[in-house]
């Protein structure tokens, strides 16, 4: 399963972090799909100049995808 897969069933309706984050990726069109490795979410992140915040809290939803 990907990480967008992941994060959309698991937290969309959730009102924290997270959930912020499978809102803005589901909107965002551009979002790597696809990917199941961190570095191309964290490029992807960087290349859109996203918050440190939002980087980290993708990094901590991306730690628990991989448990």
């Amino acid at each position: 399963m990907t990480f967008y897969k992941w994060l959309i069933n698991n937290y969309l309706e959730n009102d924290d972090p997270f959930g912020d984050l499978a809102k803005d990726v589901k909107s965002d069109d551009g979002f790597p799909k696809e990917a199941k490795d961190w570095k191309t979410i964290e490029e992807y992140l960087e290349s859109k100049r996203a918050s440190f915040a939002a980087i980290d809290t993708a990094k901590e939803a991306y730690k628990k995808y991989q448990e």
